[in-house]
């Protein structure tokens, strides 16, 4: 691993964290022109389960290294959680560019994080010895999770006040700064794609089962009736119990 100085550190740190230091009152500074575009991923997640959905936030069309930013991702708080236990933020290694470079969430030091009714604001900022290059390149810059609360349908996610600066802290320019939607299914939408419960989520359940499950694993949405670790007879049975009712009046229960 390569090893920094603390002074080295801190002064390119420092700088860094003047433009992303977290405060919801503050407004953003002003964009420069020619610069990246900051996006979130569409995300589905089944309620019901105490699952989060996952939401990628994206970088694209950088036109110089990135070395650190800060961004705010806003929702409906009658469709999700504000609580800030419900609302995580994983950061990707893309400030690291290849592992040239120190980011937060690596060596102690925490991302930043301020959660708001229906918000949240956080950024991250990298460093590293003789102030190696930032990546430029289309990737991910962090994961959202946030809890559903019991409502079903396609929720909207808003993007706004991104800041972005390079490796020497100066401020980068923004052409776009896109939100998204987050598809909140019923428990019993099994195959997520039509507005009342069908053979065609019965037929889901029955496809996967024998398949264990834990937690929120990738099988997770076919143990409908929440009981085992097993997908089995009572899951399906659970679905067929709703059929015909909408997506809406059978969200969770």
């Amino acid at each position: 691993m390569i090893r920094v100085s603390l002074i080295g550190r801190l002064a390119t740190a420092v700088g860094l964290l003047a433009l992303l230091a977290i405060a919801t009152a503050a407004p953003a500074l002003p964009a420069q022109p020619d610069a990246g575009t900051i996006s979130t991923g569409t995300a589905s997640v089944w309620n019901g389960h105490s699952c989060s959905v996952d939401v990628p936030v994206n970088i694209a069309g950088l036109n110089t290294g990135l070395g650190g930013y800060e961004t705010k991702v806003g929702w409906d708080p009658a469709r999700f959680s504000s609580a800030n236990a419900d609302v995580t933020i994983a950061l990707t290694p893309y400030l690291t560019n290849g592992g040239t470079r120190f980011q937060t969430g690596a060596s102690g030091t925490p991302a930043l994080k301020a959660v708001t009714s229906g918000a949240v604001k956080f950024g991250g900022y990298s460093w590293g010895t003789g102030n190696p290059p930032g990546n430029s390149a289309n990737g991910q810059l962090a994961t959202v999770s946030l809890k559903p609360t019991a409502t079903c349908g396609a929720a909207a996610l808003t993007m706004s006040e991104t800041q972005l600066v390079d490796v020497n802290g100066t401020l980068i320019g923004l052409t776009g700064q896109t939100g998204s939607n987050a598809n909140v299914y019923s428990r019993f939408d099994v195959n997520g794609s039509q507005p009342l419960i069908n053979s065609g989520d019965v037929n889901a359940v029955v496809a996967m089962l024998g398949a264990s499950t834990v937690g929120c694993d990738a099988n997770y949405r076919y143990n409908t009736n929440l009981v085992q670790t097993i997908i089995n007879s009572g899951d399906v049975n659970a679905v067929v119990a709703k059929l015909g009712q909408t997506t809406i009046a059978a969200c969770v229960n």
